[in-house]
């Protein structure tokens, strides 16, 4: 069964994993709403996670029929696929001689959220970017678990460049909006974006008015688009746009999440984050922390997720 990180907080005895956890859930909708599924089981030879998971490529599908008459036999088609966990996250040290001087728990308390907030971002960005080929140690993201996939539309450079094409393309761009929504096999959870596109699109919304605010779990007051889906900013880590501009055009993202929709997979055992403060009373000069994430982002249907490329933003 999949839950959210506010439901494996409920059941942890650890404080300190705890407030890890809320640090990941504190004003991020992603962590907030992705859940994650412990179904990974190890690997002969301590190598890792392996898990096997089903994916819906095509519906089942229902129909009329006369009295007397006979239906028109369809069954929903699924593959079992495989999926690798990855580690993904970091450490720090702290000198053992800033101990002594005081305050060092408020050093180690920097330090942790700081790190878990990279986390956060990094995460969000192989969310997006991810590439098994070029990077072993990653996964593929939704820029290549989409390529070639029925959801994936192509505007070819829909403009929206200016004030002005944001006000003349407006109502256009609305219509594609809801045509590409439509080929997804559900209402989406969320419509990922740059900052860039995001703020273009809520001002569509408010000029069609198609657009509403609604409080995420954390909070916060999220933008919406027609229909209450939040409109989402993936923003910015180590200087790169999580959804990158390329030429002045960038994509949109729409995801549903679930058991049948976009999901994390995790050690069977638990364990999908793991953090581990400074121990100053072992005979080291530095003390090391460390925060990580062990999992994989899958799509279990291949409706449930979209993306809307090459939007001219600039």
């Amino acid at each position: 069964m999949a839950v959210t990180l506010a439901d494996v907080k409920v059941n942890l005895h650890d404080d300190t994993k705890k407030g890890v956890i809320d640090e990941f859930i504190k004003g991020d909708y992603i962590f907030s709403n992705i859940p994650f599924e412990f179904i990974a089981n190890p690997i002969t030879g301590g190598a890792g996670w392996t898990a096997s998971y089903t994916y819906v490529k095509e519906e089942s599908k229902t129909g009329f029929r006369d009295i007397n008459g006979k239906y028109t036999d369809s069954e929903a088609k699924q593959d079992v696929k495989n999926a690798e966990v990855k580690v993904y996250g970091g450490s720090f040290t702290i000198d053992r001689a800033l101990r002594d001087q005081g305050g060092v728990e408020n050093i180690v308390a920097f330090q942790m959220k700081q790190k878990i907030k990279a986390l956060r971002k990094g995460f969000s960005y192989e969310l997006i970017n991810g590439q098994k080929a070029s990077d072993s140690k990653s996964f593929d993201g939704l820029d290549t678990l989409l390529k070639q996939a029925s959801t994936e539309v192509d505007t070819q450079g829909f403009d929206l460049s200016t004030f002005e094409k944001v006000k003349e393309n407006a109502l256009e761009f609305a219509s594609k909006m809801n045509d590409f929504l439509s080929l997804l096999s559900g209402k989406p959870d969320a419509i990922l974006g740059n900052a860039t596109l995001i703020n273009k699109i809520k001002l569509i919304a408010k000029i069609l008015g198609l657009g509403t605010e609604t409080q995420s779990q954390a909070g916060n007051f999220v933008g919406t688009w027609n229909g209450g889906i939040p409109l989402v900013e993936l923003g910015v880590y180590d200087n790169k746009e999580t959804i990158p501009i390329d030429g002045g055009k960038t994509s949109l993202y729409a995801v549903r999440f679930g058991e049948d929709g976009l999901e994390v997979l995790s050690p069977s055992r638990g364990g999908a984050i793991d953090a581990i403060l400074p121990d100053f009373t072992q005979a080291n000069e530095q003390a090391r922390g460390l925060v990580e994430l062990r999992g994989v982002p899958v799509i279990r249907n291949s409706k449930a997720c979209g993306v809307l490329r090459n939007i001219k933003i600039q």
